[in-house]
C-alpha cells in the first residue's frame, strides 16, 4: 500500500495535469498541500483549499480557508443559512468556526486505489460547492 508520500506525490501529478497549481504546507500538524481558487469562473474572490492527509495514506480533509466573517448579530441567521447549504449540495459542509467564520469542510477516502483522481474530484468539487452556496451566504450576511 503506498504511503502518505506517495498517495501526496499521486495527488501533486493529478493536479498539475489538470493545470491547477498547489504547494507543499509546512506548517499543518499532518502532510498537507494548498491551493487557491476564486476570480474568473467563481463568484467568490480568493479562498484557499487546504487538503491535509492522514498519515495513514488512505484519507484526507479538505478544508478551506474563511469564505466569510459573520457579524454577531447575524450569527443565528447565518446557522439557518448554513444549514439549508448543508442540506442542499452535497460534496462539502458548512459551519462557524470560533472566530465566526464560514468555513467549507469535506473527507475524502481514496485508500490503495490512490489518492490522485479522488483528491484532485473531491477539491473541485468542495470549490464548486463553495461557488454554489455563496450567494445565499453572501444575502445572508448583507441581506
Amino acid at each position: 500500500m503506498p504511503d502518505v508520500k506517495e498517495q501526496i506525490n499521486e495527488v501533486g501529478l493529478e493536479l498539475t495535469a489538470r493545470g491547477i497549481s498547489y504547494e507543499y504546507i509546512d506548517a499543518f500538524e499532518k502532510p498537507a498541500i494548498g491551493m487557491a481558487f476564486g476570480g474568473g469562473d467563481y463568484s467568490f474572490n480568493n479562498i484557499a483549499i487546504t487538503v491535509a492527509f492522514d498519515e495513514d495514506g488512505e484519507s484526507a480533509q479538505i478544508v478551506s480557508s474563511p469564505i466569510a466573517t459573520v457579524p454577531g448579530e447575524k450569527t443565528a441567521k447565518l446557522l439557518m443559512v448554513l444549514n439549508q447549504c448543508n442540506c442542499d449540495f452535497r460534496w462539502a459542509k458548512f459551519y462557524l468556526d470560533e472566530d465566526n467564520d464560514i468555513i467549507a469542510d469535506a473527507d475524502v477516502v481514496f485508500g490503495e486505489e490512490g489518492a490522485g483522481f479522488a483528491v484532485a474530484e473531491s477539491v473541485l468539487l468542495a470549490a464548486s460547492v463553495i461557488d454554489d452556496a455563496y450567494p445565499e451566504i453572501m444575502k445572508g450576511i448583507w441581506g
